[in-house]
């Protein structure tokens, strides 16, 4: 397939999965918090007695100034300009999927032999999958966000980061990165250090300032949110960076986002703790299966967020449930468990595909099975209680 057709498919499933599945929403969720602080960041007399316009806590990103200078460019009003984000941002994030799952299908060429499929349209199917989306239950969030909130574009763009690194182009990757973490950085992060392992891995063809400079965008970006922060300093809310929450203030968190605390049964059940050990050990077992069709960088991504993801859970417990660590809820690390519900979706898709090509049915069924269960069941180990009949 020619560039412009990827192009234009990965926007195409970008528009099918905002209009139609998993969609996308407004003033519902976060964008009700986010809204009256652009307004109030446009005009300081709107919105002037509310505490959150009055104390924005969008000082360590750039989302406030996209959308504030999409709004003078074009006229549009916020809503407008933040779907036009989203929108983007989902094909770019598509995209970087398609880019993964190409490396895996370019590895099956001796099988094109039993089929006219090129290598291109099975990764399409593949990343037309994970973009159905899945809820991540616990830390509550999605793979696709339905608000256009940071997350909802950084993750999407350190996805597409991804996909560039896998296939080594790391300037462009870079760019995409440095896109994500000027958007959400505690999105971005985790990206960010295993793109950085692999942009400075030693190679014999490249030199020390050669790798070196694979890193300037993210330097740009990192400058870009020292200014932010500096700018809006005086209007933003104080960050505290080393502090100990009180005791008002965890009771206020625990009763608020009580997703936050592992320590709490009710969010995190026994459960939805195993729900994640199948998931890891269903995980493990499709990139086994896999291991020999993938890329070095495609098994370090595939592999270490999720890892990255697990040892997120005890991190977190020790930090704020043990330590109280005030800045942690707002970093909120337990959601790098995403990466194992994601990086489940797609090694299984891609599994299916494999199976598939081989002319292993009952195989490559119960792969897209596993792989089509995300979107439409997000725990599942949900427990079920013995009741008394009527």
């Amino acid at each position: 397939m020619k560039p412009l057709a990827i192009a234009g498919a990965c926007l195409a499933l970008s528009l099918i999965t905002y209009f139609q599945f998993p969609g996308h929403s407004w003033l519902q969720q976060d964008s009700q918090i986010y809204a009256p602080i652009l307004e109030h960041l446009r005009d300081p007399s709107v919105l002037r007695n509310e505490i959150l316009a009055e104390k924005a806590h969008v000082a360590y990103t750039l989302y406030d100034e996209a959308a504030r200078v999409l709004r003078a460019a074009t006229g549009l009003d916020f809503r407008d300009v933040l779907a036009f984000e989203q929108i983007m941002a989902r094909a770019f994030g598509i995209w970087g999927l398609y880019l993964m799952a190409l490396a895996i299908c370019g590895a099956l060429a001796p099988d094109r032999r039993t089929t006219r499929v090129s290598p291109a349209s099975l990764a399409l199917f593949i990343a037309a999958i994970c973009s159905l989306g899945a809820v991540v239950a616990g830390p509550s969030l999605l793979t696709f966000e339905y608000e256009p909130t940071p997350r909802a574009f950084a993750l999407p763009l350190a996805i597409c980061a991804a996909g560039l690194t896998v296939h080594r182009r790391y300037l462009a990757a870079g760019i995409a990165l440095a896109a994500a973490l000027v958007y959400h950085p505690p999105t971005a992060l985790p990206f960010v250090a295993f793109y950085g392992a692999l942009a400075l891995w030693p190679a014999k063809s490249e030199s020390v300032r050669h790798r070196i400079w694979r890193l300037a965008p993210l330097a740009g970006a990192a400058s870009l949110l020292a200014i932010a922060a500096r700018v809006q300093e005086g209007g933003g809310e104080a960050q505290t960076f080393f502090a100990r929450l009180t005791p008002d203030l965890e009771r206020l968190q625990r009763m608020r986002a009580s997703y936050n605390w592992i320590s709490d049964a009710h969010a995190w059940p026994p459960a939805l703790l195993a729900h994640y050990a199948i998931l890891c050990g269903i995980l493990l077992a499709v990139f086994l299966r896999l291991r020999r069709e993938m890329s070095f960088e495609l098994r370090l991504f595939s592999l270490g967020l999720p890892i990255f993801g697990v040892l997120s859970l005890p991190v977190s417990w020790l930090l704020l449930d043990h330590w109280r660590w005030a800045i942690i809820p707002q970093f909120q690390p337990m959601r790098c468990i995403l990466f194992v519900t994601l990086f489940a979706q797609f090694l299984t898709a891609a599994a299916g595909v494999r199976a598939a090509l081989r002319r292993q049915p009952f195989e490559a069924i119960a792969w897209f099975a596993l792989a089509y269960l995300p979107p439409v069941q997000p725990v599942m180990t949900e427990p079920y209680t013995l009741r008394a009949p009527p």
